[in-house]
């Protein structure tokens, strides 16, 4: 009987510490499903624009983006969404197509037209990463171009969620 009941009691244990599992890496989703998903629920999409060439882009993905608190904060506000700005792909957002109007037979030199439609120049020029917080009804709330720290991002993020 005590077997039985130490027995249970350690399966009830692992099984209530696999519920409250941290996550050690932002839960990327497909960007149709972070727009359904937006809408239903109100909330915010955070798009990461990057390009494959871009030292800055791989810089925040192995640092800003790998840190714990921001893994946290950004799973736990935003459906999140990682995004070439260069991609090939077609992407329909808010009921419009938005693709790469370069030839695919000619590389991937041009930037892709939601990168466009999303991303604010400054003085003309377009950054990489850029990341772009967008409401569940296709609202622009925040831009955020270039590479940012974990605690400048943090900030950033902590002060659109006040």
């Amino acid at each position: 009987m005590k077997k039985l009941v130490f027995l249970s009691f350690l399966i009830f244990s692992f099984s209530a510490f696999s519920q409250g599992e941290v996550k050690t890496k932002i839960q990327w989703l497909k960007f149709e499903k972070a727009e359904e998903l937006a809408a239903e629920y109100d909330s915010d999409m955070l798009i990461f624009f990057f390009r494959n060439s871009c030292s800055d882009c791989n810089r925040m993905k192995e640092e800003t983006l790998k840190n714990p608190e921001i893994i946290k904060l950004i799973n736990e506000n935003f459906f999140p969404v990682m995004l070439n700005g260069r991609t090939k792909d077609t992407i329909i957002y808010n009921g419009k197509e938005y693709f790469n109007q370069q030839p695919i037979k000619q590389g991937s030199n041009f930037r892709h037209d939601l990168y466009h439609e999303l991303a604010e120049s400054i003085k003309g020029q377009y950054y990489y990463p850029y990341i772009v917080i967008i409401d569940g009804e296709h609202k622009k709330v925040k831009n955020i171009p270039g590479f940012k720290p974990a605690v400048l991002l943090k900030r950033i993020l902590l002060q659109l969620l006040k």
